[in-house]
């Protein structure tokens, strides 16, 4: 079986790309094994710019998501509680972001032409690349998308490498329920632990991320449910009392990057090109980002009758997607620096940062533009 364009990867990413790029060959085909999101308990943010770019692919999130329109930062430190409110309005946006479930988001997407069967070898050679899948099968592209994840078979294939650097922090993430309605509220806490964020979706849920030093997020993670919730809930009291709604996970934080992140007829995107901490809630928007501009670069190669899986037209993406990404990264890196760690010195910068934040709107306005759009 031959096809113009295969996209590994049975997720969000992948699913979006192999939609997006439908233009771009006579034939797209996505490669993963079925999964069932039905009780998939995670969520992701959606800023103004993913949503605008879904718009113009015809994918409309906002009946399955909840708007955030304000975001409240406190911290905790030598002058007590100084705490910031960050509105929608202050953005000149209609939202902060759009919140929904996983299983949600890959509910509102079209349907696409799917192999549902786990890829086993990627073979990259001079006009095309072998896909050999666990039901026997084997499928040649001119091009492959790895959109595969973190531990991405088509990266590893195609001698992509990824650069990865520990944080030394760890985040617990879990659904929860609320006692009282958010209205679309997002709080994000910085004290002697580390941080806790909950994010709102629906009326009275939410996901709650913490993050401390593996030592503490472990030492967390190792009592009883019911001893968690009371924890997290004197730590941030918003909402109410908060109770798990759903499975915790428990995970090391780390940045990573592809220098090269095109090659032998492979480009990879998503979790496969970059790993982002979830601060700033920049994951699934880069990878929005990363579409986008493989989009518009194979759309305008298909156009002009050249090779969409040659390195001539590959080798424009990383110009054109990388100072985005390593731009991003760079302030998730220094940000993480700053607001995850409960040294004094670390307290003393966050509180009066904040505090300069709000005194300086313009400032304010400009920090907020550049991380929504």
């Amino acid at each position: 079986m031959l096809v113009d364009i295969a996209v590994i990867g049975n997720g969000p990413t992948a699913r979006l790309a192999a939609f997006a790029l439908l233009g771009c060959g006579s034939n797209v085909l996505m490669i993963g094994p079925e999964a069932d999101r039905a009780g998939d308990p995670r969520t992701t943010a959606l800023m103004p710019s993913s949503v605008d770019s879904l718009d113009q692919l015809g994918i409309d999130v906002r009946e399955k998501a909840t708007p955030l329109l304000d975001l409240r930062i406190e911290t905790t430190g030598p002058f007590g509680i100084v705490s910031e409110v960050f509105t929608a309005t202050d953005a000149g946006e209609d939202f902060l972001a759009q919140n929904l479930f996983i299983r949600d988001l890959m509910a509102v997407m079209p349907e696409i032409q799917m192999h549902k069967a786990t890829v086993t070898r990627i073979r990259p050679a001079e006009d095309h690349v072998s896909i050999e899948t666990d039901d026997g099968r084997t499928i040649r592209a001119r091009l492959v998308v790895a959109a595969d994840g973190l531990h991405s078979l088509a990266r590893e294939a195609a001698g992509i490498r990824m650069r990865k650097k520990p944080l030394g922090r760890s985040a617990l993430c879990v659904p929860v329920r609320l006692e009282q309605p958010h209205g679309r509220l997002c709080i994000e806490r910085y004290d002697d632990t580390g941080t806790l964020t909950l994010i709102p979706v629906g009326d009275h849920d939410a996901s709650l991320i913490t993050i401390a030093a593996p030592d503490e997020i472990a030492a967390l993670a190792a009592h009883p449910d019911e001893i968690i919730e009371r924890k997290l809930t004197r730590r941030q009291d918003g909402f109410g009392h908060i109770a798990f709604a759903g499975e915790k996970a428990v995970f090391p934080l780390s940045l990573g990057f592809t220098p090269q992140p095109a090659r032998n007829r492979v480009v990879v995107i998503g979790e496969s090109a970059h790993i982002a901490p979830p601060i700033a809630a920049q994951g699934w928007n880069m990878s929005v980002r990363d579409i986008m501009t493989l989009k518009a670069l194979l759309t305008a190669a298909a156009a002009n009758g050249e090779d969409i899986g040659s390195q001539q037209v590959l080798g424009a993406y990383a110009p054109r997607r990388q100072p985005d990404v390593a731009g991003r990264l760079s302030a998730i890196g220094a940000l993480a620096g700053v607001a995850t760690r409960p040294a004094a010195p670390q307290r003393l910068i966050r509180q009066a940062g904040l505090a300069a934040i709000g005194r300086f709107k313009g400032v304010k306005r400009s920090l907020m533009r550049a991380g929504l759009r």
